[in-house]
C-alpha cells in the first residue's frame, strides 16, 4: 500500500509493527498535543527506514466532529491505495477515522498484537498473520530512546562451558553458595584470596586484576577474566542471556545502557525481543527481596515498551511472599533459577 494513516497513542507498537509489515511509502500521523512526543518518536523510526511521514497536529481526541473533518479533508488527497491503522488513538478519534473511511469504501485495518494478526475490517474482513521485521533499536527508538552501549557477546560467551557443565550435573545450589560466600568474605578488599565452594565443585580465585572461576575438577577447566570486565554479581546477566540464546534461540543484549533525547540514561540488565514484545530482564544473584527493584523494573518496561513489554525478574533464591505478591500486582513475573523447569519467556 502507498499510504497509511495513524492515529497516534502512547503505545507506539499499535501503529509501528503495521507500517513494518506494509512498508508504505507514506505515513499519515494524527496527533494530540498530549502525544506529540509519542508521534516525534514515530516519526524518526519511520524516517530511519525511509518512510516519508506527515504530521497531522494539535488534533482535540473528543471533538468527534472536528476530527472527522480533519480526516475528510486529508483523505481527499490521496485518491488510491490508502489505509486507515485504527488501532491506536482515542476511542472517538478511531470512530471519527473509521467512519470516513468507511463511507469512502477504503481499507481499514486493525493491529492485533497479542495474536499477531493484522486484521482487514474494510472493504472486506480478512486476518493475515503479522509479519514485521522489527530490531531492539527499532522498538527502543519508537519509545524514544537508543542504545549507547551494550556488553561484548564474546565475554558472556567465555561463560557458556561454565553454564553447561552447572545445567548437566545439577549443581547450580552449590555455585550460587560460592557466590554468597564470596560476596561475604568482601574478596574486592583482597588482593589475593581463594574461595572453594562446598563439595569443591568450583573455585574461585582472585589475583590482582583477575579473577578465575575453575570447575569440573577431573579435566580442571576454568574461566579467567580481568576486573575490569566482570563483577561479582554480573554471572547471573550471563546466565539469563545464555538461557535465551541457547535453549530459547534468540537475540538477547545484555548490559544495555539506553539514553534518551533528554540525555536520561538507564541500564538494562538484559532485553530480548519474542512475538512482537520486548522481555525486560532484572537479574540479582544477592538480596533479592527489595520492593524498590520491582519499581524500577516496571519503570523500564513501562518508557522502553508499555503494555507490550514484559517485565521479568531473575533472583539466585525465592523472594519473600510479600514479594512475590507485589510483583504479582505489578504483572512482573519471578523466576528463581534454582528452580531450573521454569520457563525465562
Amino acid at each position: 500500500m502507498s499510504t497509511i494513516f495513524c492515529l497516534v497513542s502512547r503505545q507506539s507498537m499499535a501503529n509501528v509493527l503495521p507500517v513494518l509489515m506494509f512498508k508504505p511509502h507514506q505515513v499519515v500521523l494524527f496527533a494530540t498535543p498530549e502525544e506529540k512526543k509519542s508521534a516525534d518518536n514515530l516519526e524518526k523510526l519511520f524516517s530511519s527506514k525511509s518512510i516519508n511521514v506527515k504530521r497531522v497536529n494539535d488534533l482535540n481526541a473528543y471533538d468527534y466532529v472536528a476530527f472527522k473533518n480533519v480526516v475528510i479533508n486529508e483523505i481527499q488527497n490521496y485518491q488510491t491505495d490508502i489505509c486507515l491503522n485504527v488501532t491506536g488513538g482515542t476511542k472517538l478519534m478511531a470512530l471519527a477515522a473509521y467512519e470516513v473511511f468507511a463511507e469512502a469504501n477504503k481499507r481499514i485495518i486493525y493491529c492485533d498484537t497479542e495474536h499477531q494478526h493484522i486484521i482487514s475490517l474494510m472493504p472486506e474482513y480478512k486476518i493475515e498473520n503479522l509479519q514485521a521485521d522489527i530490531s531492539i533499536e527499532d522498538y527502543l527508538l519508537s519509545y524514544g530512546y537508543h542504545i549507547k552501549e551494550t556488553k561484548d557477546s564474546s565475554l558472556v560467551e567465555k561463560f557458556y562451558p561454565l553454564f553447561e557443565f552447572i545445567i548437566s550435573k545439577n549443581l547450580m545450589h552449590e555455585f550460587i553458595s560460592l557466590f554468597k560466600e564470596i560476596r561475604e568474605r568482601h574478596v574486592d578488599d583482597y588482593p589475593k584470596i581463594t574461595v572453594h565452594s562446598k563439595n569443591k565443585n568450583y573455585i574461585f580465585s582472585k589475583n590482582f586484576d583477575n579473577y578465575s572461576i575453575q570447575y569440573d575438577y577431573r579435566i580442571r577447566r576454568s574461566i579467567t577474566i580481568h576486573s575490569s570486565e566482570y563483577k561479582v554479581g554480573d554471572w547471573l546477566e550471563y546466565y539469563v542471556y545464555y538461557i535465551l540464546k541457547e535453549k530459547y534461540k534468540l537475540n538477547p543484549l545484555t548490559g544495555v545502557k539506553i539514553i534518551s533525547e533528554d540525555n536520561v540514561e538507564n541500564e538494562i540488565d538484559v532485553l530480548v525481543l519474542k512475538d512482537y514484545k520486548l522481555y525486560n530482564y532484572s537479574c540479582k544473584s544477592g538480596k533479592s527481596d527489595n520492593q524498590y527493584d520491582l519499581f524500577q523494573l516496571e519503570t523500564l518496561r513501562n518508557i522502553t515498551s508499555g503494555t507490550f513489554g514484559k517485565g521479568i525478574f531473575v533472583s539466585a533464591k525465592k523472594g519473600s511472599k510479600r514479594f512475590i505478591e507485589r510483583a504479582l500486582e505489578l504483572g512482573i513475573k519471578t523466576i528463581n533459577i534454582e528452580n531450573n523447569q521454569e520457563s525465562f519467556i
